[in-house]
């Protein structure tokens, strides 16, 4: 394919692009910039001249190897240039700046693609370059996915805490076990338990009863269940719990300090209990043989004592009665060897119990200090609070990293962190202390500094404060496990923070967007879709799409849906869904995976409504087949005539068919004439001549120029005053030649047309009438008569024609600031009435306040006794008008906090069916946002002014109540009664 130097575009071409409502830049084959549309000049920040005749990439230089990256904008018009083919990019970031700061770079994401443009001999002469906009959605991906991510990172802290925690239970020299349900099922027991306890059973799975029949009656036993039953925790000390070695042995006395705790599923609901203990039999039976050797060694010393006063006392007799007793003497030495020789045993004795006791105390202090150590190594930050001060007694590394640098260990808790001082948290250890209940706190809020100057941070804890309790089971201090969960919590808050901005951000989108889980299921809508249906978003959930899909769309949208969760492609279905009004609306449904590690997350799902498009293209389909036909007729008659005077010599017969051949060709020339009439409205291209001309006198000439091609009507101008007016006079020709021929082709069983010119001297405007006697309109298809290509389904068939003509009339008087409105009745005939202004400048309102309001079309007074607006329309409205009226009343209701309108069109002459449109569309929601609730309606006398203000409320949603009535006596009675 050969390539030609790009020419330059005409102007007409010029004016076409900049008028687009999209970026388009046009481009020449050398990437010289010919035109950009105004859209593109506002989106990149540039004016026209820093483009025009400029190269593509001297204008934009900062993009990073824009000209040589690899699928970027210019491998994408290379492949244009190169195949001839349209081309389109990936979505590609690419920031622009901040208009608010020069200095800065906003982030955005676009969809670029390049079209080509060939002459008539198929060369390349230009190219489209069109860029869209598409940050929103990227950015609300990526947050999406972001929020996905922070959320796995989360699930995974936790499942390495749960490892930590189990791996704690496991390695703890203490007995840790968990039974569960109300027969306490063992669930857990880590390996101290199982050696020191249950060496020789199997017990996991198994209820306790079964597992140690042992505990059966005893006081333990009655622990456990209370705890299971109340959930109060149960904590002893030297608790003794017979045991054997395996079910049926010689059981045997075991000590142990014993916690049991219940255990609680995220309801509250009790579901086992945590047997927490460590045993001290080898201390307990140690101190209790040393209580009793010591009971034993004081009776015997009382016991010598005695002997040896007695000894004392009978020696003087022994001396005295020496000689008497001489025959006893050496029974009496006898016996004082044998009271040497038992003391001697006795002080043996007292020093090997002694003994004994040193070492059973060496064995306690060793299993105290391996509890030290194990506290120390713990971690989970361990403190021991003593007595009524709390005193730290002990403070474990982990606790001690709470606080750098801070010292603790000797310090009274006020003294050491003085900023807990009328805190809850005293509260708490002052309850803990006194009563001896265990209190377990998660994520509290507690404001602490970790340095001793630094400043105090809302920190959060999860921690557990249990009474320690003396020999005499008093509480002399309290035993601290604590977490902090500081990052844990804020990170859930920003979580949560995130998530809401994520889902506001998904129901601002004006769209329906929804989420599945990877196996399809719906999972997620957002508040349009809950809107649109009428339903909670809980019920649509549940429902699901087929609910509301359309039941000949729901095979092909399932077929397709399929696909996509097999494929893992993206997925892309038209159908209609059922709104709450009953009706079936077209949507574009798209979703695409959220993919991690190769699985899908997520799908995430829009549905665009496009209900307009396919009605625009079943409009579109129709009007060309009426087009074909409408233009192949003219054509086909031409062509015969011609075929048939190319026979015929005879002159006569030679004339009437130029005649008629030339009546077609009139006919083929005004249907091109409305078909480029509507492409330069569509344009904006419509061009407009504005000079004073005799109005009478153009009315004059349309009559007579319709007439002689219609003789068989006849076209009565009843009255016309003889007025100069400033317009257009070859457009409104125009609309009054379209008015004639329309009258005259639905009026085939009539003879006559009416025609009038009045003018209003109390508004300085003229109004003209166009009058038949034909099949009429009815009331329904009253309004649309001014759409584009519409056409009354009982008159389509019958009577020839575009459907354009009363469009582009509609389009010319808007253009001379007019009103048009209709007066019909079926069978009877119709009435078409527009309405010009003579002197086109705008009379200036009168406002005396907020409370007060008036201009040449509407009166607005605020009712204080009634708490309402009261509105009085006055003569002819068109679109400009009935806005700026409207917008007044809803200033006056905001700034008077009312709820109520009296709105009376009594006065109103003719209106125009486009402010209906608006009304219905922007007018009435943003009045029920402002307050209104009530809104009373009186009658116009024009059948079309009220057929406009029906229109207006059709789409009322439940917020106001709206009745019209005939009077205003009995619409302002209405609407007093109403109560806000």
């Amino acid at each position: 394919m050969s390539i030609k130097h790009s020419s330059a575009l005409p102007p007409e071409m010029l004016r076409v692009f900049e008028t687009l409502p999209h970026p388009y830049l046009i481009l020449s084959k050398e990437l010289y910039m010919l035109t950009a549309s105004n859209a593109y000049l506002q989106l990149t920040g540039k004016t026209r001249a820093q483009l025009l005749e400029k190269y593509l990439f001297d204008v934009f230089p900062k993009i990073p190897d824009w000209s040589a990256e690899e699928g970027g904008i210019a491998f994408s018009i290379n492949q244009v240039i190169e195949t001839g083919k349209p081309h389109q990019l990936p979505v590609t970031r690419f920031d622009v700046p901040d208009p608010t700061n020069e200095d800065q770079l906003l982030e955005r994401y676009w969809h670029t693609s390049h079209t080509p443009v060939f002459d008539g001999e198929g060369d390349l002469c230009y190219i489209i370059h069109h860029t869209q906009d598409v940050s929103e959605q990227v950015i609300a991906e990526k947050n999406l996915k972001a929020s996905l991510e922070k959320e796995t990172r989360a699930a995974a802290r936790a499942e390495r805490l749960s490892r930590q925690m189990e791996k704690l239970f496991k390695e703890i020299p203490a007995q840790i076990a968990i039974v569960t349900g109300p027969d306490l099922v063992y669930e857990f027991i880590n390996p101290e338990y199982k050696e020191q306890l249950l060496p020789n059973r199997e017990v996991l799975g198994k209820q306790l009863l079964i597992a140690m029949p042992e505990v059966a009656g005893e006081p333990i036993w009655d622990a456990l269940q209370q705890v299971y039953k109340t959930g109060e925790t149960f904590a002893g000390n030297e608790v003794c719990i017979p045991l054997a070695r395996e079910i049926g042995g010689e059981l045997e006395n075991h000590y142990f300090n014993v916690v049991y705790q219940a255990i609680r599923d995220e309801k509250g609901s009790i579901t086992g209990v945590l047997s927490f203990k460590y045993e001290i039999t080898e201390q307990v039976m140690a101190r209790k043989h040393l209580e009793l050797t010591e009971k034993k060694l004081l009776s015997l010393n009382e016991g010598l004592a005695q002997a040896n006063e007695e000894i004392q006392a009978t020696s003087e007799e022994i001396q005295s009665a020496n000689e008497e007793l001489s025959a006893t003497n050496e029974e009496l030495f006898q016996a004082q060897q044998n009271l040497l020789r038992l003391n001697d045993e006795l002080e043996e004795r007292v020093e090997l119990r002694t003994v004994e006791l040193l070492t059973a105390q060496a064995k306690a202090t060793g299993q105290s200090e391996k509890l030290r150590r194990f506290f120390m190594q713990v971690p989970a930050g361990i403190c021991v609070l003593d007595g009524t001060d709390f005193i730290f007694e002990l403070v474990n590394p982990p606790y001690q990293q709470l606080f750098p640098g801070r010292e603790l260990t000797g310090k009274p808790l006020l003294e050491a962190l003085p900023e807990l001082k009328g805190q809850l948290i005293c509260d708490i250890l002052k309850n803990v202390y006194n009563t001896g209940n265990t209190f377990e706190g998660k994520e509290l809020l507690v404001p602490l500094a970790r340095n001793a100057n630094g400043p105090i941070e809302d920190r959060y804890f999860s921690f557990i404060y249990q009474a320690r309790l003396d020999a005499d089971e008093n509480v002399d201090g309290i035993l601290v496990f604590v977490f902090e969960v500081t990052e844990t919590v804020l990170t859930r808050q920003k979580e949560k923070e995130n998530e809401q901005r994520f889902r506001f951000l998904l129901n601002a989108i004006p769209q329906q967007v929804w989420t599945a889980r990877p196996n399809g299921t719906l999972d997620y809508v957002n508040e349009v879709v809950s809107e649109d249906f009428g339903q909670s978003t809980e019920d649509v959930i549940k429902q699901g799409w087929q609910a509301f899909i359309h039941p000949d769309d729901q095979q092909a949208c399932l077929k397709k849906w399929l696909t996509a969760l097999k494929t893992g492609h993206e997925y892309l279905v038209e159908f209609r869904l059922k709104f709450h009004d009953g009706q079936y609306r077209w949507h574009l449904a798209r979703a695409v995976p959220l993919v991690e590690n190769g699985q899908i997350k997520l799908w995430l799902g829009t549905n665009t409504n496009i209900d307009i498009q396919k009605t625009n293209e079943q409009k579109k389909d129709e009007f060309l087949s009426i087009a074909s036909h409408e233009l192949k007729t003219p054509l086909t008659s031409i062509k015969a005539f011609n075929q048939l005077m190319l026979r015929i010599n005879d002159p006569q017969k030679l004339t009437g068919f130029i005649q008629k051949s030339a009546s077609h060709v009139l006919r083929l020339e005004k249907l091109i004439n409305d078909l480029l009439d509507v492409t330069r409205i569509n344009a904006g291209k419509m061009e407009y001549n504005m000079e004073s001309f005799n109005f009478r006198e153009m009315l004059t000439d349309s009559i007579d120029g319709v007439q002689h091609t219609a003789p068989s009507h006849q076209i009565i101008f009843e009255n016309a005053e003889n007025v100069y007016y400033t317009g257009d006079r070859f457009r409104l020709e125009q609309v009054v030649n379209n008015l004639l021929t329309n009258a005259i082709k639905y009026s085939p069983q009539s003879n006559k047309v009416l025609v009038n010119c009045v003018v209003r001297h109390e508004d300085d405007s003229l109004i003209v009438s166009v009058q038949d006697f034909g099949i009429g309109i009815e009331e329904k298809n009253l309004t649309r008569l001014f759409e584009r290509y519409y056409r009354v389904d009982n008159t389509a068939m019958r009577f020839e024609g575009l459907g354009l003509g009363l469009f582009i009339s509609a389009e010319i008087l808007k253009r001379h600031h007019g009103s048009f409105w209709i007066e019909s009745e079926p069978d009877k005939g119709s009435t078409f009435f527009f309405r010009l202004l003579l002197d086109q400048k705008q009379q200036d309102p009168v406002i005396k306040d907020d409370q007060y309001y008036q201009d040449s079309t509407i009166t607005l007074s605020y009712n204080a006794a009634h708490v309402r607006i009261d509105a009085d329309w006055t003569g002819f409205q068109n679109l400009d008008s009935v806005q700026r009226g409207c917008l007044r009343m809803m200033d006056m209701l905001i700034k008077n906090k009312a709820h109520k309108v009296l709105n009376d069109n009594t006065h109103v002459l003719g209106n125009w069916s486009e402010a209906a449109d608006w009304g219905a569309q922007e007018w009435f929601p943003a009045m029920e946002k402002a307050g209104l609730r009530y809104f009373a309606w009186v009658n116009s006398q024009s059948v079309f002014s009220q057929l406009s203000a029906r229109k207006s409320v059709d789409a009322l949603s439940g917020g106001i109540v709206n009745q019209f009535f005939t009077d205003l006596k009995s619409a302002e009675a209405w609407i007093n009664e109403q109560n806000v």
